[in-house]
């Protein structure tokens, strides 16, 4: 205890000390907190050193007991304040405290006492902190509380140490804790602080290292730590005592005066919404800049306060997502977003599809040929007409049209219509490579049938190399008869089965 009051008094000098010397400076921030913010945690490492039977004293004299190194955690709360005096805290703190005693006492005439104790203690603790002088940054502080300490010691030593140790043995795993600490914190930024303090536990037990004796045992803590606090360093500044103002007539109770309303705005003093479009004069006025007078201000068919209330379109702007729409025809005729300039996400806006291109701003493929609208306009094809083929990766796709004069692979002319859409599918899918294949029906041998096949695939796979197509893109193949969509037992079959077909590689 009298190692406690040196530190408590030494602090309290040196605290005084820099008092003094920050009045002198002018430093001090009047009302105001150094650390205005009331929430902080933090960390820190400790010295602990074990105080008990088992250390050197009328017991065991030249026993050693060392500082070993720990760590903890800790929660502080400002919860009251006196002033500019004190404020009062609550804090919470845990921590880790390996301790430890050894004695031997060994001697050329005889085996006295030799012992080794270690124990790792778990300290948990609630207290009440008095901290000084809250507006300087350097600030003194001592708490009391109570805590439950966890102990589990272990001991080693010689029969003798041990057969004492019987006659005066008492064994527990937890007691309650009275921790007593005196320390200083400094402000180190608007949310850091450093702090280091002197702590004595005294517990409500003399079973610490199980050697009982007169006095319960206790242990000494250094800490050294970092609090970090949450929220915002703001200084309250005392303002001063607003003067009566007596408040204009508002009849409507809108926000404007009754005075603005007829000298400056020309609006209703007795209807706080003189347009009636679902805004009131003061929103008018005061926030969106709209006309008070006129419920459609930009003039895009829609009222002020469905642009603001349900839309939120802008009540300024006829074309609020810029696509060349106003909001109003979004809204009410094309049924598109007036917020999104590209409503169906197809590469167009909205405006280019109704205005330019005559598309469906809400299909993404308006003709259905499997190709987004943007990309046949930027591909050259026409996104009003199927002139692609649908394409999907590793599949197959029959090309329904192309026809060929009989028993021949010369095509005949009803089949540009199919090869175009053939052609404008590769031209715009240049990744794209296929095997052009031939099939036939069971009509004639297996040898003119793969024959024949062959020849039709190859003739298509020319016509498209002769209009641009990369050769290298392109394999054609026969396969006869084998491969038929459906049963050969049908004209109409047959002629289904007869086909030039893509397989997507």
């Amino acid at each position: 205890m009298y190692r406690v009051a040196t530190i408590v008094a030494v602090l309290l000098m040196f605290s005084g000390e820099v008092f003094s010397q920050q009045q002198q400076q002018q430093r001090a921030y009047d009302a105001d907190y150094s650390r205005p913010q009331t929430f902080g945690f933090g960390f820190a490492l400790s010295l602990n050193r074990y105080a008990g039977d088992l250390q050197d004293g009328s017991n065991f004299p030249g026993a050693e007991t060392p500082w070993n190194l720990g760590f903890g955690a800790h929660a502080l709360w400002r919860f009251a304040e006196a002033g500019d005096f004190a404020t009062l805290h609550l804090l919470g703190r845990f921590s880790y405290a390996p301790v430890s005693s050894s004695f031997d006492g060994s001697s050329e005439t005889g085996v006295n006492y030799v012992f080794d104790y270690e124990d790792n203690l778990m300290h948990i603790v609630g207290a009440l902190q008095l901290q000084l002088f809250p507006e300087y940054d350097l600030r003194p502080y001592g708490y009391a509380g109570f805590g439950v300490l966890l102990f589990d010691p272990t001991l080693t030593g010689n029969d003798r140490f041990f057969s004492a140790l019987e006659q005066r043995r008492e064994e527990a795993s937890s007691t309650l804790t009275l921790p007593l600490g005196v320390g200083f914190t400094w402000t180190l930024s608007s949310r850091l602080d450093f702090y280091a303090e002197f702590m004595k536990t005294l517990t409500f037990t003399d079973a610490l290292d199980t050697w009982v004796a007169e006095d319960n045992d206790n242990y000494n803590k250094v800490n050294f730590g970092l609090t970090f606090y949450l929220g915002d360093r703001s200084r309250t500044v005392q303002q001063p005592e607003a003067p009566v103002v007596v408040t204009p007539l508002d009849s409507d109770g809108d926000g404007l005066s009754d005075e603005d309303e007829i000298n400056i705005y020309n609006t209703d003093p007795f209807n706080p919404d003189t347009d009636g479009d679902g805004l009131t004069d003061y929103e008018e006025v005061k926030i969106y800049g709209t006309d008070p007078l006129n419920p459609d201000t930009d003039g895009d068919g829609l009222s002020d306060g469905d642009e603001v209330k349900i839309y939120g379109t802008d009540p300024l702007n006829p074309d609020t997502d810029g696509d060349g729409l106003s909001d109003g025809d979004e809204v009410n005729i094309y049924r598109t977003d007036p917020l999104n300039p590209d409503t169906d996400g197809d590469g167009l806006s909205d405006g280019d599809e109704v205005n330019i291109y005559r598309t469906d701003p809400l299909n993404p493929d308006t003709d259905g040929d499997g190709v987004d609208d943007g990309k046949e306009v930027r591909d050259g094809t026409d996104p009003l007409v199927a002139d692609v083929l649908a394409v999907e990766e590793g599949g197959n796709i029959v090309l329904e049209g192309i026809t060929f004069e009989t028993n021949s692979a010369i095509i005949t002319r009803d089949s540009e219509p199919t090869l175009n859409m053939a052609y404008n599918t590769l031209r715009t899918n240049p990744q794209l490579r296929v095997e052009v294949q031939g099939h036939t029906d069971d009509v004639g041998s297996d040898i003119a049938n793969q024959r024949l096949s062959e020849s039709r695939a190859n003739s298509v796979r020319d016509w498209l190399i002769q209009r641009g197509i990369d050769e290298s893109r392109m394999t054609a193949r026969g396969y006869g008869k084998t491969s038929p969509l459906v049963p050969n037992d049908s004209a109409e079959n047959r002629a289904k089965n007869r086909r030039i077909q893509f397989r997507i590689l």
